[in-house]
């Protein structure tokens, strides 16, 4: 029997469409408080398809959305990391009132900061690091930029955390889920962390964008931040960006104004307790400044 479910999740509205129940209750157990009771007009839809009589047994699997091609998952241990995937692909396509980042996105008293950089990064560890310390969660992919406002909006998605961060992330007292195995092709085995676990109040409202910091990890180092100009960090953000070809004079105009309040550098980022240490510092002074 089909079910279809919606989600209202921050900016972004999500209708799941799927005869698997397998699948439905493993998004459920995801985003079950953010339930609601209909689909908005701007809803994500998405249906999963699945081949033969006994979908809960085996593939294939095919996503299916609006104005992107479908999409096959061989594997059922694959469909919700690639179902996670293939929705922020629909947000690429159909939000263009955001400028869209790959960049976690957090905020501290009232102010954001992003996070951008490729897979691999630091960016989602640095994420958990931050809850950690009371930090409030907009995303660990995406920095929602409105074009109009240029806050930061919460899309607050499932953490998706790989199996070298596990140890860490755990060490760090996040209510990681591994009871089940995911895998993705690229990154090996992963696991979610559902950032409502770590505390009721953890998503952040939409807030101005303070901090701009690219981080880079790498084992061992000390953690350091070198400041760049504000030319810098736009030509750096404009290659992190989502939708930058499709509407590259608007992104430029948006992203010049979004530096032009923040404080922009590139970190080196090491031990996790270190760095978050100079993330913190490096807020503080920022408050204080705007205080006096």
């Amino acid at each position: 029997m089909t079910e279809t479910l919606h989600f209202s999740i921050g900016a972004v509205d999500v209708s799941l469409q799927t005869r698997c129940r397998r699948f439905m209750d493993a998004y459920r157990g995801l985003y079950e408080s953010y339930l609601c009771e209909r689909a908005s007009e701007n809803a994500i839809n998405i249906e999963l398809l699945a081949a033969g009589r006994f979908p809960w047994l085996r593939g294939p699997f095919t996503l299916r959305g609006e104005g992107i091609p479908d999409f096959e998952v061989r594997r059922s241990c694959e469909v919700l990391p690639h179902l996670e995937w293939f929705i922020n692909w629909q947000i690429i396509h159909s939000r263009h009132s955001y400028v869209q980042l790959h960049a976690s996105s957090l905020v501290r008293d009232g102010q954001a900061i992003i996070l951008p950089g490729d897979s691999g990064s630091g960016k989602t560890t640095l994420t958990v690091g931050l809850l950690a310390r009371q930090w409030s969660y907009l995303c660990d992919e995406f920095a929602l930029i409105d074009c109009t406002t240029c806050k930061a909006h919460p899309f607050p998605r499932a953490l998706c955390i790989k199996e070298p961060s596990f140890e860490v992330v755990e060490r760090l007292g996040m209510p990681l889920c591994r009871k089940t195995s995911y895998q993705k092709p690229t990154k090996g085995r992963v696991a979610f962390l559902n950032p409502l676990h770590i505390r009721r109040d953890v998503v952040g409202l939409p807030a101005p964008v303070r901090w701009v910091v690219f981080p880079r990890y790498t084992l061992g180092a000390t953690p350091t931040l070198k400041p760049i100009s504000g030319a810098q960090a736009v030509f750096d953000l404009a290659k992190q960006c989502f939708n930058f070809h499709a509407h590259q004079d608007a992104v430029m105009a948006v992203l010049a104004k979004l530096v032009r309040d923040a404080d922009c550098y590139r970190l080196i980022a090491g031990d996790i307790e270190s760095t978050c240490d100079l993330i913190e510092a490096l807020a503080e002074k920022t408050v204080r400044r705007m205080a006096g």
